[in-house]
Order: C-alpha cells, then structure tokens, then sequence
C-alpha cells in the first residue's frame, strides 16, 4: 500500500480523459488517487509546464513523474485486486510498445466522444 495518493493530471477538455477519470474515481475505494486537470493549480505546484502537458496523462507518485503507459500501469495497481494484476501482466510488454498503443489512442482521443469538460467527477474527487 502507498503511503501518498497518486496526482492524476487529465486533459480537462477530453471527454475520454474525463470519462476514464470518473471511471477510476468510482474505483477510487481507498482514496489513493487525486485528480486534477492539467492546467489547473495543482498542476502548476506539481511543477507542470504553464498550459500542462495535452498529449498524456501525467501521474505524480510522490516524486516521479510518470507519463503515459507507465502511468496508466501505476494508476491500474493503485486500484489493487485483478487490476494490479493486469497491470502485472502488462507491464511484460516493452515499455515501447505500451508507450505506442497509448500514442494511438491519444492522437485520436477526441474523436471518440469529442470535447468535453471536468463534469463527470464529482468535487470530492477533483482537486481544483
């Protein structure tokens, strides 16, 4: 068990970023995982670029910045159970081919449900 919740930066204008992070926050039982938008003021103390970075998730672990199949690796074993086993699993795969599979999806992250704001989490779990 970790000892500080994992800061989950999300793109605040993508809907899949948004529904993912909803997802994860209804999953979110033991309070390990915070989450904020990536342009946001949490941002900015975390020591994110001014604009925050649009092309991945960013996950803090403390002081590690993780970014994005390693980050969805480390958010997948915040879950704990089946999903630390997958994230197990996963993290077989080479680093590059993760990293590839994430680019795809997040080169074409709007077209699949289109813009959309911080609506889905609640305010406990957005840190703004």
């Amino acid at each position: 068990m970790q000892n500080a919740p994992l800061v989950v930066l999300i793109d605040g204008s993508c809907a899949l970023c948004n529904r993912t992070a909803a997802w994860l926050a209804r999953r979110n039982q033991a309070g390990g995982m915070i989450f904020a938008t990536n342009r946001g003021e949490p941002a900015r103390i975390a020591g994110e670029p001014p604009g925050g970075d649009p092309d991945t998730i960013v996950v803090w672990d403390g002081s590690r910045r993780l970014v994005r199949s390693a980050a969805v690796l480390a958010l997948l074993r915040g879950l704990g159970g089946g999903w630390r086993l997958l994230a197990w699993v996963a993290g077989l795969c080479p680093a590059v081919l993760r990293d590839h599979c994430y680019n795809q999806v997040a080169r074409r992250r709007h077209l699949f449900t289109g813009p959309e704001t911080c609506k889905r989490l609640s305010p406990h779990d957005l840190a703004e």
